[in-house]
C-alpha cells in the first residue's frame, strides 16, 4: 500500500483493520532510511482495530511511505459483510474492513487480484485484467482507477447478460427458471431507466448483480461500487423496491458520499436510495404500488409507514438530520429510520417542490458533488436555493423533530355544503392534505393546508356525500388508527 507524502515528520503509519484479522505482520519498505527498528502495535479494539508501525526513524514531510503488511482470517464465523465459506464468499466495502485503511472513510485506487479454487469466479471492482488462461487457473486480476472502497465476491457462478442504460450480469449462485431470470433481468433494466432519469447519467459502464448467501445476519443486500451483492431470498422472490433501492447506492452512498462525524449521513444514502425505490416502483407498477409501499411496505411488507411506527412503539425514534449516532447500536436505528420515515418526507418534499424541480436539483448537486464528501447540510442548502419557495420551515418541522403528526378529521353537510375540521396535537405538523369527499356516484378531491392545531374547511358539494376521507393515499406521513394496534418488533 502506498501512502502519499505529509506536509510534517511523521514517526508512526496507523491504520484500521476488523478485529478477527490474526497474524497481522506490517513494516515500512520506503523510505528505507525508516526500516531500522521498526514496531507494530495495536489498541486491542474490539471491531476496527487501530494499527500502527513506528519507524526506526522520523519520516520526513514530503516523502511517501510504501507500506507492507499480511494476515490470515477465517473470520471466526460469518459478519454482516464479511464471510469465507466453501460455497461463497464476500466482502462489503463499508463493513468489516478487510483491507488496511488509513481512515474508515478512505477511498483507495490499485490493482487487486484473488486466487481462488478451479471454477470459481470473482466479482470485484474496476477492471478485470486477467487472460481466460489465468481466469481458467483461478486467477483474478482488477485493474482500480477510480477512489473506491474494495469489496468482492466468488462462487462457483451462472451469469446472465442483461441491458438497459449500461450492460449488466446477473450472476447465481443456484440456477433458476428462464422467466424467473426474465423477470429480474427485465425489472432491473426498468428500474435503471428510470433512476438514471431522476439522478442522472449511471456512474458505471457495466454493472453486475452478485448472489450471496447473508445468512445468519439480517443484511440483504450491499451496494458496493460497481456492483451489488444480493441475498439468496431476494433472488428467488424479485422485489422490485430492494433491487431499485441498491441500485440507487451507485449514486447515493458512492458517488457522493456523506463526510465524516456530520448529521443526517444515512438520509444521504439510506433515505435517497430508498426514495428513489418509491418513485421508480411508482413509475414501473403505478400509484397504487407506491401507496402501499408508503403505508405498509412493498406488496405489504418491509420498509414503510407501518415499519417506522413499530420503531416508535419499541422505543426507537430520534430526528433524522440533527442527531449524531454515539455508537454501533444507533447508527443501525438510524439506518432503520431512514429507510422508514425518511424516505417519505422525501417523497413529501418532492411534491411540495415540484417533482421535475426536485429531481433537476438532485441531479445538479450529484453532478457538483460527485468523487466528494458532502453532508446533509449542503444538500439541505442545495435544496431550499433551488425550491423556488421557503422549505425551511419543512426541514425545521419534519426532519428535525422525532415524531409524526395525528390528524383527525370531523365534518358535516349542511344542504350543498359541507364543513369540516382537521385537527392535531402539539407540537404541530405543517403539511398539504388532500380530502376526497364521496358520494354514490361522485366525488372530489381538494387540498387543504394544515398550519396550526385547527383548520377548517367548508365546500360548497352538489351531492349527498357518504363519505369525507383525510389523505386518502396515504402521501402524508401520520398516525394512523391501525398503527396504533401494531405488534412491535
Amino acid at each position: 500500500m502506498r501512502l502519499p507524502a505529509a506536509t510534517t515528520d511523521r514517526d508512526k503509519i496507523e491504520f484500521l483493520l476488523w478485529s478477527r484479522m490474526e497474524n497481522v505482520s506490517a513494516q515500512l519498505l520506503e523510505p528505507k532510511a525508516s526500516a531500522p527498528s521498526q514496531e507494530l502495535s495495536s489498541n486491542g479494539a474490539e471491531g476496527d482495530r487501530k494499527w500502527a508501525v513506528k519507524s526506526g526513524r522520523p519520516i520526513p514531510a514530503g516523502e511517501e511511505v510504501l507500506l507492507q503488511f499480511s494476515y490470515t482470517s477465517d473470520g471466526g464465523g460469518p459478519a454482516p459483510q464479511f464471510k469465507i465459506s466453501p460455497e461463497v464468499s464476500y466482502a462489503g466495502g463499508g463493513g468489516e474492513l478487510w483491507y488496511p485503511q488509513v481512515a474508515f472513510r478512505n477511498r483507495d485506487i490499485g490493482s487487486l487480484r484473488f486466487l481462488v479454487p478451479v471454477g470459481e469466479t470473482v466479482i470485484s471492482n474496476g477492471t478485470l485484467k486477467s487472460t481466460p488462461e489465468q481466469k481458467a487457473k483461478g486467477e483474478f486480476i482488477f485493474s482500480v482507477t477510480e477512489p473506491v472502497k474494495f469489496g468482492f465476491a466468488g462462487g462457483r457462478y451462472a451469469v446472465h447478460k442483461g441491458s438497459g442504460g449500461a450492460p449488466y450480469s446477473l450472476y447465481l449462485l443456484r440456477q433458476r427458471g428462464a422467466e424467473q431470470i426474465k423477470t429480474i433481468l427485465n425489472g432491473c433494466a426498468r428500474a435503471q431507466k428510470f433512476l438514471t432519469g431522476l439522478f442522472g447519467a449511471f456512474p458505471h459502464k457495466e454493472f453486475t448483480f452478485v448472489e450471496v448467501d447473508f445468512s445468519p445476519s439480517m443484511v440483504t443486500g450491499l451496494g458496493e461500487f460497481g456492483f451489488i451483492l444480493a441475498d439468496d431470498s431476494k433472488v428467488d422472490n424479485f422485489d422490485l423496491s430492494y433491487w431499485a433501492h441498491e441500485f440507487g447506492h451507485q449514486w447515493w452512498g458512492n458517488l457522493v458520499t456523506p463526510a465524516a462525524d456530520t448529521t443526517g449521513q444515512m438520509m444521504l444514502t439510506e433515505g435517497v436510495a430508498q426514495f428513489g425505490a418509491l418513485r421508480a416502483v411508482e413509475a414501473v407498477e403505478g400509484p397504487g404500488a407506491a401507496e402501499q409501499f408508503r403505508r405498509t411496505g412493498y406488496q405489504g411488507r418491509g420498509h414503510s409507514a407501518a415499519a417506522y411506527f413499530r420503531l416508535i412503539q419499541s422505543g426507537t425514534d430520534f430526528p433524522l438530520t440533527t442527531h449524531l449516532p454515539k455508537n454501533q447500536s444507533e447508527t443501525v436505528k438510524m439506518h432503520s429510520l431512514a429507510n422508514t420515515k425518511g424516505f417519505i418526507l422525501l417523497d413529501m418534499l418532492s411534491r411540495r417542490i415540484g417533482r421535475e424541480r426536485f429531481a433537476a436539483i438532485l441531479r445538479r448537486f450529484l453532478r457538483e458533488k460527485a468523487g466528494r464528501a458532502t453532508s446533509w447540510q449542503e444538500f439541505r442548502r442545495a435544496l431550499e436555493a433551488g425550491a423556488g419557495q421557503d422549505v425551511r420551515w419543512f426541514f425545521e418541522q419534519w426532519f428535525e423533530r422525532a415524531g409524526a403528526p395525528d390528524y383527525r378529521l370531523t365534518w358535516k353537510q349542511s344542504g350543498r355544503r359541507v364543513r369540516g375540521t382537521i385537527t392535531q396535537p402539539a407540537p404541530h405538523f405543517r403539511a398539504a392534505l388532500e380530502v376526497e369527499v364521496r358520494g354514490s356516484r361522485r366525488s372530489l378531491t381538494k387540498t387543504v393546508e394544515v398550519v396550526g392545531g385547527r383548520t377548517e374547511f367548508n365546500w360548497a358539494v352538489p351531492f349527498e356525500v357518504s363519505s369525507v376521507t383525510l389523505d386518502p393515499h396515504y402521501k402524508v406521513l401520520r398516525w394512523l388508527p391501525e398503527f396504533r394496534t401494531q405488534t412491535p418488533r
